[in-house]
């Protein structure tokens, strides 16, 4: 396909994602949600009238992983407050780390004896189906003025467990393949791929907070281009670390210092600036989701749907609440508290990414077509189930307000 003919699809699928944002906010439901449902509708009939969807397979993949995720990821980081963002550092980690590694090897067995799936494979689909994608949740919970530290802590487990699970999928991909990886080797990998991308993306993020005093709005934003698609590229391609951590790193080590590195006209700017970005992303990557999902894929493999779809559910609270729970005995912060986790495991949504990395998996792979059918299943689920239904459980949890220290550190500027 030729760039102007690219560049006309682009186009028109932003000019859909503008209008279904009107009737979403028309009907009182989630954008992201309405643009996926009616992205996988019109996939739908146009494959029966023999129209050529615009992304499949490894393209897919790569528009996903090159395009969209710096934006996204480095938009989150660079508006997380870096002081909430390390005063919660120890539950966020737990969630991105051992939650998800969990919730993984959970998922793996479920498949390995629900559907005879081979332990590397399953285990690889555990991988690549447990990075969660909250933007629809972290929509509605601006929109009812859900609690700051819960926004951090779904916020922040998104923006770390998208590495882990990169991460870890490329490791048990080899493994599934047939190639031989042993436990220490995988464990070294990803040390190297996830701290690596840690030290990459904080000196990024130094480098760029030095300088930005001697530059002005206009190149201070272009700055920021740089470092959220430059540094994924240099760690993903160059550097063999994680370009997502890097990415997230250095968001979080430059909003953290451009309250004393940066003018409030240049932070206005950027604010502006990634949150239009961020908006166009979304709108067009989730219209792009519900146009790569087959329908009549879904059907063939909808038994094995079935077990995925419970098995990923059932994973999620197996994965969180025990390890809040532990987590909760051995620190002397604030507990994370049974309500905050509940939100946490229903607001575990999959997206882009887990779609991107299963269309991203290699023809030799046995179980290729069943997994896609699976992610997309789960993906569907969980937007449409969990997202739509979300707002109900912070009302009964009465999470539908800012706490009392929320209230607080407003001290009225929020009624401004």
């Amino acid at each position: 396909m030729a760039l102007p003919e690219w560049m006309l699809h682009l186009s028109l699928l932003l000019t859909v994602a503008v209008i279904l944002g009107l009737l979403a906010r028309r009907v009182g439901l989630p954008h992201t949600v309405v643009l996926a449902v009616v992205g996988f509708v019109a996939g739908a009939v146009g494959r029966e009238f023999g129209v050529e969807i615009p992304l499949g397979g490894e393209t897919f993949e790569e528009v996903v992983v090159f395009i969209f995720l710096p934006a996204l990821v480095f938009q989150a980081a660079l508006s997380l407050s870096s002081r909430d963002f390390f005063r919660n550092l120890l539950p966020i980690l737990v969630l991105a780390v051992p939650a998800l590694v969990v919730s993984a090897a959970l998922i793996g067995i479920g498949l390995h004896y629900g559907l005879a799936v081979p332990v590397a494979a399953a285990l690889l689909f555990g991988a690549l189906i447990s990075a969660t994608d909250p933007v629809a949740v972290v929509a509605i919970f601006h929109e009812l003025g859900a609690p700051k530290r819960l926004l951090t802590l779904i916020e922040g487990e998104s923006l770390l467990n998208d590495g882990v699970a990169i991460v870890l999928f490329n490791i048990l991909l080899v493994a599934a393949l047939g190639q031989a990886v042993s436990v220490s080797d995988g464990v070294l990998a990803f040390i190297k791929t996830f701290f690596g991308g840690v030290v990459v993306g904080s000196a990024i993020g130094f480098i760029a907070a030095f300088a930005v005093p001697w530059l002005d709005r206009l190149t201070a934003t272009a700055i920021t281009v740089a470092i959220a698609y430059g540094g994924f590229v240099i760690a993903d391609h160059l550097l063999g670390v994680s370009g997502v951590v890097t990415t997230v790193t250095a968001g979080v080590v430059l909003g953290g210092l451009a309250q004393s590195r940066a003018s409030a006209e240049v932070r206005a700017v950027w604010h502006e600036f990634w949150e239009s970005l961020e908006y166009i992303a979304n709108a067009i990557l989730f219209l792009l989701i519900g146009l790569a999902i087959e329908p009549s894929l879904l059907w063939e493999q909808h038994a094995a749907i079935v077990v995925a779809v419970a098995a990923v559910l059932i994973a999620r609270p197996l994965a969180v609440f025990p390890l809040v729970s532990a987590l909760e005995r051995i620190m002397r912060g604030p507990p994370v508290g049974w309500r905050n986790s509940l939100v946490l495991v229903w607001g575990g949504l999959r997206g882009g990414v887990s779609l991107a990395l299963a269309l991203a998996l290699p023809e030799a792979l046995e179980h290729r077509e069943m997994f896609i059918a699976m992610t997309a299943a789960v993906v569907l689920v969980t937007l449409m189930g969990n997202a739509t239904t979300i707002a109900i459980l912070m009302r009964r949890l009465h999470l539908d307000e800012p706490s009392i220290s929320d209230r607080v550190l407003c001290l009225g500027k929020c009624a401004a």
